[in-house]
Formats: structure tokens, C-alpha cells, sequence
């Protein structure tokens, strides 16, 4: 073998000992339930578009340190993850970790989501961006389409409600046009715009965005030549046509 082969060698041999002891490193130090911190110097970051719902006071309170102390303790990271998703109903994901040559401890929390307030017999609360309900916050108010029905169950949330506030969620000019969304019986939604008494009825979400465009050849064509208030309920989910109904 030449020298330069065998300092070639050499070299990865080295390259490969070190990447080998640094994982080795890193997985045994994950591995420990326990890692010594200093309090002061916690760092408590929140992500979101909805951070509102969530602040650092909120994280601050339910961990199992003093914040402010200056004195360095143990601390478990997976039970504080466990702790801030179970006491804080706002967080959807917890990371904490720590920088072992500072002794300094970082929670990063991740917001959920709301993108849509429900009102129902049983209260009132938010659907978030994954279909689940989410429940207010005194004090806190998002600007969000309204829906209201009787009742509503847990299939009703995922076949109707969410894929309903997607749409809102991609389409900003109808979630500001409608200032409440009524559920009905046989998967029928009632639109009521913001400005008129008009009620546009669409028989589920399938084809929302076809059914709602309707509105605009409602507006243009079909007002214009009948009045402003022959109509009140305007039904938009026949095929190629529009179904009106006359004011009582």
C-alpha cells in the first residue's frame, strides 16, 4: 500500500471513530429520563398562527420549575411534554430540549389551529384545522365563519364541518361575504350573507365551489329582472339551474 493510500486511510478511519462516538453521544444522552438544568435560563417559544390562544405564561405555569430560580435542578423532558399536552388544551405539539453546556431547557409549543366557531345545544366551540373540536378561551376571540345546528356528532365534524371550513380556509372572499352557516336536516347548509336576508341552500360540500358561484348569476341575472324581494331561499344544488322559493 502506497503512503497516500494509507493516509487516505487513516483519515476515514478517523472521521468514521468520531461520527461513531458523537452518535453513540447523542442517543445515550437522549436516552436519560433526567438532564440537569439551571431555571433562569428556560427558553419558552411558541408557534402558530393562532398564538393567542396560547402564551408563555400559560407554558410557564404548569412546569415543574421555578423560572426565575438560579439554582440548577432535574428535570424530566418527556414528562414535561407529557404535562404541557395535558394541561394545556391549546397546544397540538410539545418539544422540549435541552443545551447541555448552558444547563439550558427550550419548550417549544405549537398552537392548534381553530378555523371555524360552532354553536350548538351543547355549547359553543372551535373546530381546529384537523377536524377536532376545540374549546374556547375567556378573553380570546378569533374573527371565523359561524355554524350553527342543534346538534351535531363526531361524523357530522368529519364529513361535513371540516371539509366545510377548508373551503372557507381557501376561499376568503365567500368566509367574509356569509356571517352565519346553518346546519339543517338531510345534510342541507344554509348560507346567510352578510348584507341581505337572502338563505342560499347547498345539499353538502361535494361541490361546494360549483354550487356557490351560482350566487353570483343570482346577483347579475335573476334579482334585475324580478326585484330585490320576490325571493328569500335560493337553492343552489340543482344541476344546471337555480331553484328559488317566494318570501312568505
Amino acid at each position: 500500500m502506497t503512503r497516500k493510500k494509507a493516509s487516505t486511510l487513516f483519515i476515514w478511519l478517523i472521521a468514521l471513530t468520531l461520527l461513531g462516538v458523537m452518535g453513540y453521544s447523542y442517543f445515550a444522552f437522549r436516552g436519560q429520563s433526567r438532564y440537569i438544568v439551571q431555571p433562569n435560563r428556560t427558553r419558552i417559544v411558541i408557534h402558530g398562527s393562532e398564538a393567542s390562544f396560547l402564551d408563555k405564561d400559560d407554558v410557564s405555569r404548569i412546569l415543574p420549575i421555578d423560572i426565575t430560580d438560579t439554582t440548577t435542578v432535574s428535570v424530566d423532558l418527556a414528562g414535561i411534554e407529557g404535562r404541557v399536552r395535558q394541561e394545556i388544551p391549546y397546544a397540538k405539539k410539545v418539544n422540549a430540549y435541552i443545551s447541555p453546556a448552558a444547563h439550558q431547557m427550550t419548550v417549544q409549543v405549537e398552537s392548534r389551529k381553530p378555523v371555524l366557531r360552532f354553536f350548538s345545544d351543547q355549547g359553543s366551540f372551535y373546530l381546529d384545522d384537523e377536524g377536532n373540536p376545540m374549546r374556547t378561551k375567556v378573553g380570546v376571540s378569533v374573527y371565523l365563519p359561524i355554524v350553527r345546528a342543534h346538534q351535531v356528532d363526531s361524523i357530522t365534524l368529519k364529513q361535513t364541518l371540516l371539509p366545510l371550513s377548508q373551503f372557507m380556509q381557501t376561499h376568503e372572499d365567500w368566509a367574509s361575504f356569509f356571517s352565519v352557516i346553518e346546519l339543517k336536516e338531510g345534510n342541507r347548509l344554509h348560507f346567510y350573507p352578510r348584507v341581505g336576508d337572502y338563505i342560499f341552500e347547498v345539499l353538502g360540500t361535494t361541490n361546494l365551489e360549483e354550487d356557490l358561484e351560482k350566487i353570483h348569476t343570482f346577483y347579475n341575472k335573476i334579482v334585475p329582472q324580478v326585484g330585490a324581494n320576490r325571493y328569500q331561499l335560493v337553492k343552489l344544488s340543482y344541476s344546471g339551474q337555480i331553484v328559488c322559493k317566494r318570501r312568505p
